[in-house]
């Protein structure tokens, strides 16, 4: 009677096993708001690409100018107005 008892149980752990050893298979999330398409995966590989032809990001660039001056707040006071303060802070 134990082998007979030993056959089911191991048959029935046996048939659980099979049935459940792959029914886990990982799904898609899905493509909710701001998912990115195939082709605009493929453009931003391929921008990628193309910025590590040109040099990757530690290539030389020509200095810019600096932007011309449109307000005369930004510009410095004069030499006797500098002259002036500093007189001013020393008598304090």
């Amino acid at each position: 009677m134990l082998p007979g008892i030993a056959g089911i149980t191991g048959t029935a752990a046996l048939y659980l096993i099979i049935t459940c050893w792959k029914s886990y298979r990982p799904q898609h999330a899905g493509g909710g708001e701001g998912a990115l398409t195939v082709w605009q995966l493929i453009a931003h590989v391929e921008a990628e690409r193309q910025q590590r032809e040109q040099g990757g990001r530690h290539r030389l660039r020509e200095p810019q100018p600096p932007p011309p001056s449109t307000s005369d707040a930004e510009k410095a006071p004069s030499l006797e107005v500098q002259r002036r303060i500093l007189d001013a802070l020393r008598r304090l």
